[in-house]
């Protein structure tokens, strides 16, 4: 996220907002107040999360969150031509918040305003910032990668090997809470086995010991085989109010390696 701040603009109507009767009116989607628009208090793109105070429509508070390249700004809320925090922006949100006209826009230059919002003294939070620590619980909690194979002291090349990760197929860390935000995870993971011979299999099953079936590889010539096992990790998360997204790119890998003995199956012709 890029944001802008401008402190003083905060600082002096919070600052009202400490002193001053509070009544929380009901909004409509289109303000009705036209302002200053370049009083922007907040300014920055990355697919902006609105709280649950936000004026507009469940569809839009999405649209806004989907788009992570978009631009969009909070403005107080005050009449046309106002340079400073005035009574109507301070009054009309719960002690400590002001009111702010969200503007929402593809470009700088699109920008329109679709809601308003109460909003405190923080900078408000952005989806970037949600998968910043997407990608840290996912990484603190996830499953250790433990693979191995039956039989344990190898096979023959005419007897397919099972082989398993010793991971679920999927997980749920902690959840957690951004500026008010409830964030609940899911991990999926999906699996790249090379097996040694030049060839090499995408899973999206875990496998399992003997006598699950799931993963296994018939070896063709005898030997010493290095079997290695990647796992690759993506997630997604809800927040709650807004939507479930899926974070950006892959969210971590990890490798495991195993050494696999192979025997010549041998024919034996027994005489009666």
């Amino acid at each position: 996220m890029t944001a802008s701040v401008l402190r003083s603009v905060s600082a002096i109507a919070i600052a009202v907002g400490l002193s001053t009767t509070i009544s929380t009116p009901t909004f409509s989607a289109t303000p009705d107040v036209g302002g200053n628009n370049s009083i922007s208090a907040y300014v920055g793109t990355g697919g902006l999360l609105l709280p649950e105070s936000f004026s507009g429509s469940k569809a839009t508070k999405s649209a806004v969150a989907d788009c992570l390249g978009c631009t969009w700004r909070y403005t107080i809320y005050c009449m046309q031509g106002s340079n400073a925090p005035c009574k109507h922006a301070v009054t009309s949100c719960p002690r400590g918040s002001l009111l702010y006209r969200v503007w929402f826009g593809r470009t700088p230059s699109t920008v329109a305003v679709v809601g308003s919002v109460c909003w405190g003294s923080s900078e408000p939070v952005t989806r970037r910032q949600v998968e910043s620590r997407v990608d840290d619980f996912v990484i603190r909690y996830i499953p250790v990668l433990r693979p191995g194979f039956d039989p344990p002291g190898g096979s023959l090349t005419s007897v397919p090997v099972i082989f398993w990760t010793g991971q679920p197929t999927s997980f749920k860390p902690p959840s957690f809470s951004l500026s008010g935000h409830s964030v609940a995870i899911t991990a999926t993971p999906t699996w790249r086995w090379t097996w040694g011979d030049g060839t090499s299999t995408w899973k999206s099953v875990a496998g399992a010991q003997y006598p699950s079936r799931q993963i296994t590889y018939q070896f063709r010539s005898p030997g010493s085989y290095d079997v290695g096992v990647t796992t690759v990790w993506q997630a997604s998360y809800t927040v709650s109010g807004v939507g479930t997204f899926d974070a950006s790119g892959e969210v971590l890998r990890q490798s495991g390696n195993l050494k696999v003995p192979i025997k010549s199956a041998k024919t034996v012709l027994v005489w009666h």
